[in-house]
């Protein structure tokens, strides 16, 4: 099995330079010939609930990853904690596309490759370190934000108030959102974590993203992966027999 896996990408506006780093990315040889897409959360700085909107704003983008898709690949999409709750939106394009459920695959917890040993996450959920975080995650994915941001709030505000989400996320991890974030304590935090789930989970690797400190951290008996904030770094992950890597776009 191949499979590429991206996060953190932040895509803010169709067109911004996230916007074509990620085309890029859709684009490379490597996620050509790749079995799977792992899309690991936070591909746009806000997008909550299923509005057509979002698909409107970044149609040309979604179109691309469903082309990816009838050319024979799974795309399997995790939430962030920038975009989330947005389970109705891909449902949509599946419907409007024609494709199967199984093509395009909507996950709000970890996937686990159990053949693999390799855990994908967006990483905030493994996060247990950060007591204030948690709580700020739980509020935010709760089936109350849900049903406010599906059924009961026009979309004209769920934009707005997803915006300020967006911010205050910044201002609770300040140290990290600003794409410059090369904090040794937090790169010291997910390697504990990492180690903790081998145990929990009797898993050998982890590839996830979230803290914006891209890592590539190997022990005796596995690997743990972080491509940091995609438009400094420019990391993806690539999997081939057995072998995971980052790779540079």
């Amino acid at each position: 099995m191949k499979f590429v896996a991206i996060s953190d990408v932040h895509i803010k506006e169709k067109g911004d330079d996230s916007y074509h780093l990620f085309l890029q990315f859709l684009r490379h040889p490597l996620t050509q010939q790749s079995d799977k897409i792992f899309l690991l959360g936070d591909i746009f700085d806000l997008l909550v609930g299923g509005h057509l909107e979002y698909y409107k704003r970044f149609e040309s983008l979604f179109d691309e990853i469903v082309s990816l898709i009838k050319s024979g690949k799974k795309v399997i999409q995790l939430e962030g904690n920038h975009d989330f709750h947005f389970v109705d939106l891909i449902y949509f394009i599946k419907n409007k596309h024609q494709l199967k459920d199984e093509d395009w695959l909507y996950s709000t917890e970890p996937v686990f490759l159990n053949s693999e040993g390799i855990m994908l996450a967006h990483g905030d959920e493994i996060e247990i370190e950060n007591p204030k975080y948690q709580q700020y995650r739980s509020l935010i994915r709760s089936d109350f934000i849900n049903l406010l941001a599906n059924t009961l709030v026009p979309f004209r505000i769920v934009d707005k108030i997803g915006r300020r989400a967006s911010e205050k996320s910044r201002e609770v991890n300040s140290n990290r959102y600003d794409g410059h974030s090369d904090n040794e304590k937090v790169k010291e935090r997910f390697r504990r974590m990492f180690k903790e789930l081998q145990v929990e989970h009797q898993l050998k690797n982890l590839v996830c993203g979230h803290s914006h400190c891209a890592d590539f951290f190997e022990t005796d008996d596995g690997i743990y992966v972080n491509n940091g904030y995609f438009p400094k770094t420019r990391l993806f992950t690539y999997y081939e027999n057995g072998c995971l890597m980052q790779k540079e776009l």
